[in-house]
């Protein structure tokens, strides 16, 4: 399999706890799912846009040192910044700095699958040429990867917003959401029937809901297949979410579902993330790492 990811890249000025003390960590929900794909030993791309400032450069450094392909970088004006204050549970609220004009070129050359989601998918002008991309994906017959990853302080319009997800939902095969961006986009409707219906629409499609320390629950046809989190000490949740998304993608990244590879990949993704979540800022565990958690977790229910 070989993974292109086009989104934002971000730099996460992530606050000490109790202080206004900051450290800065590259970020971004799509390059941390492109990150964590390498760690993972899965040839991967990214295209997307970086500032030519300083916090460009650590980006840069970043997707170098972990092997990401990065030569369909657009020059940003200035790299996005988002401001994280980690509370007593080590979950983290957000403030962002950030503008996505992304226009391409993508090249889908050589990709089986692509994986795309967050602000870049709903903040303009750029969304409507990532939407672009996601259409030209499913029509060449790729893989489409989608996570709404949803911020609600940077989407003043929730219609349109639902509107967007919707539409990406409708082109994508593989769909991991949170259950707390269901909550946002169908405030009162229970998650998993939610989920259902996405599911339901035309097409084949994997929908997964991840629930934090619950783990994470899909839905597979008429299937709801669930898989626990296990136990760790939390540091902080920074980047969790992204690095299950790519776990579950190096297990199921090319399209093919069963119900047997979905629940591998659950595993897969909950002990990674649970992982990460014993760092701070989304650091990627290596497939060492994931091995040795998913050696102490209970096997899946058939």
């Amino acid at each position: 399999m070989t993974f292109l990811v086009v989104g934002e890249s971000i730099v996460d000025l992530i606050g000490s706890p109790g202080t206004w003390r900051f450290s800065a960590v590259p970020g971004g929900s799509p390059l941390n799912v492109a990150v964590a794909l390498a760690a993972l030993g899965r040839p991967v791309g990214f295209a997307g846009e970086i500032g030519e400032d300083l916090f460009g450069e650590l980006l840069r450094d970043h997707l170098r040192r972990y092997g990401v392909g990065h030569r369909e970088l657009a020059r940003g004006a200035a790299t996005g910044l988002a401001f994280a204050r980690i509370g007593e549970d080590g979950s983290a609220c957000y403030d962002f700095r950030f503008d996505w004009r992304f226009a391409g070129p993508v090249s889908l050359d050589g990709v089986t699958c692509l994986h795309t989601g967050s602000l870049a998918t709903l903040v303009g002008p750029g969304a409507a040429y990532v939407r672009q991309v996601m259409r030209a994906a499913a029509d060449a017959g790729i893989v489409v990867s989608y996570d709404p990853n949803i911020r609600p302080s940077l989407l003043a319009d929730r219609a349109a917003a639902l509107t967007a997800v919707e539409e990406c939902v409708r082109l994508s095969r593989l769909v991991k959401v949170s259950a707390e961006d269901l909550a946002w986009l169908y405030p009162g409707e229970p998650d998993l029937d939610a989920a259902r219906r996405w599911a339901a629409w035309p097409g084949e499609r994997l929908v997964v809901v991840t629930r934090g320390g619950d783990g994470a629950s899909a839905i597979l046809g008429d299937s709801v297949i669930a898989c626990p989190a296990p136990a760790v000490e939390v540091v902080d949740t920074v980047g969790a979410g992204d690095t299950f998304t790519a776990a579950y993608l190096a297990v199921l990244g090319d399209g093919e579902l069963t119900a047997e590879r979905v629940r591998d990949a659950l595993r897969h993704g909950c002990a990674a993330a649970a992982v990460v979540c014993t760092r701070e800022g989304a650091v990627p565990p290596g497939p060492r790492d994931v091995a040795e958690l998913l050696s102490s977790m209970p096997a899946a229910p058939v």
